[in-house]
């Protein structure tokens, strides 16, 4: 990255003229009102006379790109972006930009049309710092692409991304206000999604590798959550969520403990999941009893809220292992690991470029000639 990147991609510009509403067919579904309809006329004006900034602008273009992912051309416009979000949160400036709570944006996320899940019309993003944007497309992503078709290195880089963040928050103190349940959730449905098809993806897939990435997430929030997540309750709603699927932990582990053997394909990453485990199963063997005496020497069932407070009355008996390396990333490098990747993708654009170039005079074709020399 240049000097210039920081300056360039942060840079804000203040529109005051309405603008006309125009419709255009999306390219996927979005969580917008139908063009056309009076309501987005109305909207359009609020964004026009909202600051602007061209990060907000490549979160809204990258929402796109994430959500149309058919081909080998299309994997690899993902795979660029998320190379892109990767550069842009571990480079301080820009981090310290995206959590900046003076600088709010209102950042349009598509959405795809998923059959189980409504999305809401209503729901808007205003007055709200970058990261929240960002954080809610990487969820957008996790959610929507749980196939038979799974795109793993993709999965790894949308996680390398949310760690990224989450190490900044944690190293600056960062109390960003998110809802972090939606991320919570999202986590949860892509370690439900890899223990049902798990069997039948390991043999072209190392499932292990994206849910020890999901693990290290939960993890951070579990050890140092109290100093980056805005409240206390936050922090008690994370041990109700992870004490409330706790099945779906104890699944994992089985399913890893299956493969731990010497000598299995997948035995090393299967037998570090084992062990990073062991704190979120061991706030569920401590609290759940807890909660069961509770119930049974009050005749009731409990309310989430009457759950919270028994949490929150056990924390001191609670034991947990330090894991060390848990707000500890490896930085991005071009070389070796994408340098392939680079490669096809210029190979890539010089063949389309070679293929819409029309030769009608010399000038044109020494140019020709020119890429023709391109590796």
């Amino acid at each position: 990255l240049n000097k210039h990147f920081h300056t360039i991609l942060t840079h804000t510009r203040s529109v005051s003229t309405p603008t006309t509403p125009t419709t255009p067919t999306p390219a996927v579904d979005r969580n917008l009102p139908v063009p056309g309809s009076p309501s987005i006329a109305n909207e359009r004006v609020v964004m026009a006379t909202q600051a602007m900034n061209l990060l907000g602008t490549l979160l809204s273009f990258s929402s796109i790109v994430l959500q149309n992912i058919k081909d080998t051309k299309s994997s690899s416009n993902a795979r660029l972006c998320l190379i892109v979000l990767t550069c842009i949160v571990e480079e301080q400036h820009t981090a310290s930009f995206l959590h900046d709570p003076n600088m709010t944006f209102r950042i349009d996320i598509h959405r795809a049309d998923l059959l189980h899940r409504r999305i809401n019309k209503d729901k808007q993003l205003y007055n709200l710092p970058l990261a929240c944007s960002l954080l809610e497309l990487l969820v957008e992503f996790i959610v929507s692409h749980l196939s038979k078709h799974f795109h793993v290195d993709l999965y790894r880089k949308c996680l390398g991304v949310i760690h990224r963040i989450l190490c900044y928050q944690k190293r600056r103190k960062v109390r960003l206000e998110y809802c972090w349940k939606e991320l919570w959730n999202a986590l949860i449905s892509l370690l439900r999604f890899l223990v049902s098809s798990g069997e039948q993806l390991l043999p072209q897939t190392n499932v292990f590798v994206p849910a020890n990435d999901v693990i290290r997430l939960f993890n951070l929030f579990i050890t140092y959550g109290d100093t980056f997540l805005p409240s206390p309750t936050a922090y008690d709603e994370l041990y109700y969520e992870l004490i409330r699927v706790r099945q779906l932990f104890d699944g994992l582990y089985q399913l890893a403990l299956k493969h731990c053997s010497t000598g299995q394909p997948h035995s090393e990453e299967a037998n570090k999941l084992t062990l990073a485990l062991f704190n979120i199963r061991s706030i569920a063997t401590h609290f759940v009893p807890k909660i069961d005496s509770f119930t049974e020497t009050n005749r009731m069932t409990l309310t989430p809220n009457q759950v919270l407070e028994v949490i929150r009355s056990n924390y001191d008996t609670l034991t947990l292992k330090l894991q060390d390396g848990l707000d500890q990333h490896e930085k991005y490098t071009e070389k070796p690991k994408e340098t392939t990747f680079f490669t096809q993708l210029v190979r890539g654009v010089t063949n389309e470029v070679r293929q819409s170039l029309y030769v009608s005079n010399l000038q044109q074709m020494t140019v020709l000639t020119e890429l023709s020399g391109v590796p």
